[in-house]
């Protein structure tokens, strides 16, 4: 019977630690549960490091915007942070978002500060849903930052749902294109073929080219199988690594239409980024350096460093960003009108939902775009195909 290793709080808030034997991990957190104990880790005493139960780096992206939510409609509804840390706690207590939190419990019983735990449980949250509950824990308003947090890691969700779509969706043109060129290389091709073995015959070169290829794809299916595989195994990995999409996206920016939409996403993520900061006391550089890291494009990051550079060296943001053409003139004098009448939280706010608009619309436009450029694409190649083989076809008549 495995043995698992815990350690909980009790409900004066003292850390108990011990080891249970049973049938387990469910039964394990029933017994704990049953003497009034927190969990906030717990590990099989005979298990390897990557099988350890108390995960929390695991919880995703959803379920921590639905957390963050709820932890701030409790405190507007004046609960205490002990106290809907704990609910939360216990609403997921069989998952690891739930030991997270036990952990964070924990931690503020022993008069930790929340954005000191929260780092502590290993959630791997963005570095400014931190920042936000630092300034929430100093203003005295960690509903409002939090709700915020929650705002902007939705936005960031929608921003990658976006940029997805807009890559699927030529993918899936793309490779029903070529699926159906494939289908009539490898089956209907190759019913023309006797016609490579009569010596009378005056094919034109390109109708040879597509006759020989489709015998060629005929006779090595097992081959060509082998090859589409691993070229997809292969393209799969590279794209889950983090350097080759940054790679592919700065390639992208430089591309028309895409290109645009791209900068009206990047703009709109830093400008949404660095407006919510603001609005929740965040400092101006502090604000920069945080919306800085929420850009993808190396181009941007660099030019968002050399505007933060000004800023501390005592430049004014308007003049940062006009001197680095970061964004265009209409931005530029919306931030120069924040920083005059002390709302630039808002005058970006206004900036985000504009560049967001237009990422939108240029997005459209991509989609709309690509629809009939690939359809064309596919009726060229197949219409090629069709056209060489009516050409050889042709070529008999000088046989008869």
């Amino acid at each position: 019977m495995p043995e698992f290793r815990y350690q909980a709080t009790d409900a004066q808030g003292a850390v108990v630690k011990g080891v249970l034997t049973v049938e387990d991990q469910t039964e394990a957190m029933t017994q704990l549960q049953r003497r009034g104990l927190m969990v906030f880790e717990m590990q099989e005493v005979a298990a390897s490091r990557s099988s350890r139960i108390s995960q929390p780096k695991r919880a995703g992206r959803d379920a921590i915007l639905v957390v963050l939510q709820e932890l701030a409609t409790l405190l507007d509804a004046g609960v205490t942070l002990a106290d809907a840390v704990e609910n939360v706690a216990r609403g997921y207590q069989d998952s690891p978002l739930g030991l997270a939190f036990n952990k964070i419990y924990s931690q503020l019983r022993g008069g930790i500060a929340f954005s000191k735990a929260l780092i502590d449980a290993d959630l791997r949250l963005p570095n400014y849903v931190v920042e936000l509950c630092r300034a929430g824990e100093s203003t005295g308003k960690l509903a409002g930052s939090l709700r915020s947090a929650a705002e902007q890691l939705e936005l960031e969700q929608n921003f990658q749902r976006e940029a997805r779509n807009a890559l699927i969706y030529p993918m899936v043109l793309i490779v029903s294109g070529f699926l159906a060129t494939l289908l009539v290389f490898v089956f209907v091709v190759p019913k023309f073929a006797n016609i490579l073995s009569n010596p009378k015959a005056d094919i034109p070169t390109i109708s040879l080219w597509v006759l020989a290829t489709g015998m060629w794809l005929t006779k090595n299916k097992l081959l060509l199988g082998a090859l589409l595989a691993g070229v997809a195994g292969s393209a799969f990995a590279l794209l889950r690594q983090e350097k080759v999409q940054q790679n592919l996206w700065n390639w992208a920016a430089g591309l028309p239409v895409i290109g645009s939409w791209i900068m009206h996403t990047e703009m709109a993520r830093w400008s949404s980024m660095f407006s919510v900061l603001l609005q929740n006391h965040v400092s101006i550089l502090e604000a920069l350096a945080h919306a800085q890291n929420a850009l993808r494009g190396d181009a941007w990051r660099q030019k968002a460093a050399l505007i933060l550079s000004d800023v501390r060296g005592g430049k004014t943001l308007a003049e940062s960003l006009q001197l680095h053409q970061f964004i265009d003139a209409t931005g530029v004098n919306l931030v120069r009108v924040g920083e005059r009448s002390g709302a630039l939280g808002k005058t970006t706010a206004s900036l985000a939902q504009m560049h967001r608009m237009h990422s939108q619309q240029q997005m459209r436009q991509f989609l709309i775009l690509l629809e009939p450029v690939t359809i064309l694409l596919v009726s060229v190649v197949l219409g090629g195909i069709m056209i060489s083989v009516m050409l050889a076809i042709t070529s008999l008549t000088n046989v008869i």
